[in-house]
């Protein structure tokens, strides 16, 4: 046994501590948890699936169970990638000096980004789920946090904020449900620019 597995599993074609045959490479953890995030971007929670996801990588199971002892801890891995995407998008809005063109910049990025950029309507699903629930709450009160400290910057108390930053995230989350089921409803163009105008008076102080 190691890592729980098997040995003749360990000992396989994927063992990362032998030479990889001619024309395949060695995959990483980070190769797995790339590939079920991918996948749980283009099909929810049920598309991270042990054998899809070794077709999909070009090697067999045996890679995967070197890395991981089931599907939940491969489900953690490609979440925590999640996670960190998340922290770095924060991260690169934090740079931006005026609030109130930070604002501007995330509210436009609900529009904009890849679709599926953003799983959180897909894991708002599976909150339930052992794995998922814990995660999707923290990047949830993360976003919050940003959220509400951005907002205090622009001359609001702390309780205000907190709503505020509420208020706008049930709205990008409800922009992210449209464009997954419904794009076409979406204003486009000079409309689309002029919607996300309309959302920041809404949520901010008169703009100039």
């Amino acid at each position: 046994m190691r890592n729980g597995v098997p040995s003749e599993r360990v000992q396989s074609d994927d063992d990362p501590d032998r030479p990889a045959r001619p024309g395949r490479r060695t995959l990483s953890r980070e190769d797995w948890a790339r590939a079920a995030l991918e996948a749980m971007r283009e099909g929810g929670l049920g598309a991270v699936a042990v054998e899809p996801l070794a077709e999909r990588l070009g090697t067999t199971k045996g890679s995967f169970y070197w890395h991981f002892k089931d599907r939940d801890s491969l489900i953690q891995a490609a979440l925590e990638r999640w996670v960190a995407e998340s922290e770095e998008l924060m991260a690169a809005a934090e740079r931006i000096e005026d609030p109130v063109e930070r604002g501007r910049r995330l509210t436009e990025y609900a529009f904009t980004a890849p679709s599926g950029a953003d799983i959180t309507t897909t894991l708002l699903i599976h909150a339930q789920h052992p794995v998922v629930g814990p995660i999707l709450e923290q990047v949830t009160r993360r976003r919050l946090e940003f959220g509400a400290r951005l907002t205090e910057e622009l001359g609001l108390p702390a309780d205000a904020a907190y709503r505020h930053a509420l208020t706008a995230l049930t709205m990008t989350v409800g922009i992210a449900l449209i464009r997954r089921g419904a794009p076409q409803l979406l204003p486009q163009g000079e409309d689309k620019d002029a919607y996300v105008r309309y959302i920041l008076e809404l949520l901010g102080p008169p703009m100039s």
